[in-house]
Order: structure tokens, then C-alpha cells, then sequence
């Protein structure tokens, strides 16, 4: 009754809204990691040929919604269908415009998702594709969700039809669907190199067992186009191929990569971490699960955090977080306020001057020439906040903790502390007192060695 009830639902939507539905047929309702599916049965085939009847419907009204100008009357008229607008808005109407990109934007200027389609944990045999593919074929969705439908051969080239029909589509998931030959995942990596608007694809656990890795690490290097791109479980190894590293060293558009349950090493850690020297897109890599070591994990952390000298952590990686599993790495790019730069800041000063350390590290200013010395001075002027304190600590315990083979603990945050207690306002004022009295002490301390150290032996 409550696969018939999903069918009904999916079918009700799409005829009776005024805008393009969402369409969801996926069971469990309540769990994700419940590996119960709807398996194939011919008493469902009548639904099917609902669910078809409705795309048709649904594809007509996703096709005049061409302009930006169509999608946001769409999402004011779910606004105000959804929720009570406060006076202001009101008022002032042209604030929706901001309410509309805080929700329908993706974050980087660009449009978010509108309308998908996801059939997960639901058996499609050929009989069923022959029903809804068609009239899919033509629905514009943004976003097609076909995991875990124990798809043969005709799933994935029905995928792969999918790419090439659907122009606009943005993301594509086929997790836990297994493509069997090299020809298909060729095939497919061919499709999406040359495919104008994916963002994101999931290819999680996808690969089958004759699947060799350089078809695997293919995907990689037609992903150029891609933000989020999952390759988790697939058993990649890259047999000594630097083709993932390479791809990240050229600095593709690609924010997201996961890469956990393979089987990478510490030769494949030590070549993506060169890889991430010279990239500046990727805010996240996930190699949890991995055969990567101590090695491995030690060459990661000194891409992001390279203490040799003031100019071996400058031109170190400040945008990416590296999620390994066996020697946890501080993940700290994401963490710090102000960008790049606020990183950087940080980072030079856990080398220069430690928050709970009394001492100044001045010899890092030995080679600065006379005429630079104001810019020292300039800088130590910018002692990062409190709150960042405690990730320039995870910095400076990293390498210590990976030499013991010792996993990294975060500490709780002083928010995490209080979190659940009632706090006055006079208690916030003299926290935030006490957090400005500290930084401005320790500024103090760090003028006054650097002064010592570097300005009083140059002119006396």
C-alpha cells in the first residue's frame, strides 16, 4: 500500500500543480541505510504507465519555464503558499528577490536546482524504462536521481541517453548502480566532457568487478566541468597514474571530490597532495577508507600546512579540507573567517607566535631587508581573533600527532561548552571583553618580540 501511495502521490503532483513537481519514488520512506528495495513486479506496471501520462504533463509545463523570470514567479507563488511574509516583506516585495536567491541559489551565483526526479531503492527492469523513458527523454528535469534500480546494460545507456537529451540538466545520480563494461564507462565519460551544465555527478559504487581503474580515473579527467563528483567504493587504485593528481594541478572548477573505499596509497596521497598546491577551487577531497597511511597523511597535511618557512605555508593549499581516516588531518580551510587570506593569517602566525606560547619566533624574519620591516610591523597588527585560536592549536598538533600515529581530537569549542545553559547579556559582554583583552595582549607580546628580535639588531 505505501509503494501504490508514492505512485499516487508522484502522479497527483505532477497533474494537478500549477508549476513542474518534484517527482519521488523511492522506498524506504524513513531510512537511508535500509537496503530494501520495490522490486520489479508486473501489478506495478499500470502505476508506471500513470507515472509516464504525468511526465508528459509535467515536461509541458517544465518547458515554459525557460527564463529565470518563469522559475522565480514559480518559487513566490511556493513562498507564499508555504509560509506567513512578515511586514516588512510586505512592505518592501523586492526583499523576496533576496529571500528567492537564499533559497534557490546554489551558492556561487548560480541557479539552484528546481525540479528532480529520483527514483532510489526501486527496481527498473527494461519493460518499466520502455514505459517512463520516453516522455523522461523529454522532461527538462534539473536533476535525475536513478540509485539502487539493480539496473542490466539498458539502465545505463538510459542514463546515458538521459545526458545527452536533457541539455540543461545539472545533476545526474546513478549511485549504486554497477556499469559492467570499460565500453559503457568510456561511453559515459565521453558524454559528460562534452556536456554544457552538469555540476554534479554521483557515481558511487558504480563500478563492476572487470572495470579496470584507467576507465575509473577517466571520469575524472572528463569531470572539468564538474563542482561534486562521487566516485566512493568503486575500488580505484591508480596503479602508479598520476591522472587525479594532475587533474586537481590544473585547477579545474571542481569543489568537491570523493574519493573514500578505494584503494589508494601513500604513492597516490603524496601525488594528490602535490596536486593540491596549485589548486584553488577544491574546498573538500574525501579519502576516508582508504590504504593510506602515516606517509601518506603527513605529505596531505603538509599541502595545507608546510612550516618550513613563511613562504612555504603562503604557498600552501588555503581553500581545500582533506578527510582521511587512519591519522585525521585539522580540517581548518572551511573553518576560519575571511576567506584565503583570513587562513593564511592564521597559519603564519600558529608559526610565528602559538596562542597559549609566550615565545615569538623572530628568526622566521631573519631575511627580511630593512626597508620591509614597517610590514612586519603592519602584520603583527592583525593577530587573529580568539575563536580562530584553537585551529591554529589543530595546526600546530598535526604533524606531532601524525609522527606518534596518534589520531587528531578536535576540541570542544567554548560554544559547544555552553551549548543547552542560559547565558545573561552581562555574561556575553565580559566573554567578548575577556576575548578582546586576550588578542589584544598577545598583539602586544608578538610587537614587542618582533621589535626585540628584528628591529632593535638592525638599527642598534
Amino acid at each position: 500500500m505505501e509503494v501504490c501511495n508514492q505512485f499516487i502521490e508522484a502522479v497527483n503532483g505532477m497533474r494537478k500543480n500549477q508549476y513542474a513537481s518534484d517527482v519521488y519514488i523511492n522506498y524506504p520512506l524513513d531510512s537511508q541505510t535500509d537496503d530494501t528495495i520495490i522490486f520489479h513486479d508486473e501489478a506495478l506496471l499500470p502505476h508506471w504507465r500513470e507515472v509516464a501520462v504525468a511526465l508528459e504533463i509535467n515536461s509541458e509545463k517544465l518547458k515554459s519555464e525557460k527564463t529565470e523570470e518563469d522559475a522565480k514567479s514559480r518559487a513566490y507563488d511556493a513562498l507564499f503558499g508555504a509560509m506567513t511574509l512578515s511586514p516588512d516583506i510586505m512592505e518592501d516585495p523586492s526583499q523576496l528577490d533576496r529571500l528567492y536567491n537564499d533559497l534557490y541559489s546554489d551558492g556561487d551565483g548560480e541557479m539552484g536546482l528546481r525540479c528532480q526526479f529520483v527514483a532510489d531503492k526501486v527496481e527498473l527492469r527494461k519493460e518499466v524504462l520502455d514505459i517512463i523513458g520516453p516522455p523522461l527523454l523529454l522532461c527538462p528535469f534539473d536533476s535525475i536521481r536513478l540509485e539502487n534500480n539493480r539496473f542490466d546494460r539498458e539502465g545505463i545507456l538510459f542514463a546515458i541517453d538521459l545526458l545527452k537529451h536533457n541539455k540543461s540538466m545539472v545533476s545526474l545520480h546513478l549511485a549504486g548502480n554497477t556499469i559492467e563494461t570499460d565500453d559503457d564507462f568510456n561511453l559515459l565519460s565521453e558524454v559528460i566532457s562534452n556536456h554544457p551544465s552538469l555540476k554534479e555527478l554521483d557515481l558511487t559504487r558504480c563500478a563492476g568487478p572487470n572495470i579496470t581503474s584507467v576507465s575509473v580515473n577517466s571520469i575524472v579527467l572528463a569531470s572539468k566541468g564538474l563542482k561534486t563528483l562521487h566516485l566512493t567504493g568503486n575500488d580505484i587504485s591508480t596503479d602508479g597514474s598520476s591522472i587525479i593528481a594532475d587533474c586537481l594541478a590544473a585547477d579545474p572548477p571542481l569543489q568537491e571530490l570523493f574519493l573514500a573505499g578505494n584503494k589508494l596509497n601513500d604513492d597516490d596521497a603524496e601525488l594528490i597532495a602535490e596536486g593540491l598546491k596549485t589548486n584553488t577551487n577544491l574546498k573538500k577531497i574525501d579519502l576516508r577508507d582508504n590504504a593510506i597511511g602515516r606517509l601518506g597523511c603527513k605529505a596531505l597535511f603538509k599541502a595545507i600546512f608546510n612550516d618550513e618557512s613563511l613562504n612555504s605555508v603562503s604557498s600552501s593549499n588555503h581553500t581545500c579540507d582533506i578527510l582521511a581516516s587512519s591519522y585525521k588531518i585539522p580540517c581548518i580551510n572551511k573553518e576560519i573567517f575571511g576567506g584565503k587570506s583570513g587562513v593564511l593569517l592564521a597559519k603564519k602566525f600558529a608559526m610565528i607566535a602559538p596562542p597559549n606560547d609566550q615565545d615569538v619566533n623572530v628568526h622566521l624574519f631573519s631575511e627580511v631587508p630593512p626597508e620591509l620591516i614597517h610590514k612586519v610591523l603592519k602584520l603583527v597588527q592583525k593577530y587573529p581573533e580568539k575563536n580562530v585560536w584553537k585551529y591554529m592549536r589543530h595546526l600546530l598538533q598535526g604533524d606531532e600527532l601524525l609522527e606518534s600515529g596518534a589520531a587528531h581530537v578536535e576540541e570542544s569549542s567554548e560554544e559547544e561548552e555552553l551549548f543547552g545553559k542560559v547565558i545573561s547579556m552581562d555574561e556575553i559582554k565580559r566573554q567578548q571583553a575577556e576575548a578582546v583583552k586576550l588578542v589584544q595582549i598577545k598583539y602586544l607580546s608578538v610587537l614587542m618580540g618582533v621589535v626585540k628580535g628584528v628591529v632593535v639588531p638592525m638599527f642598534f
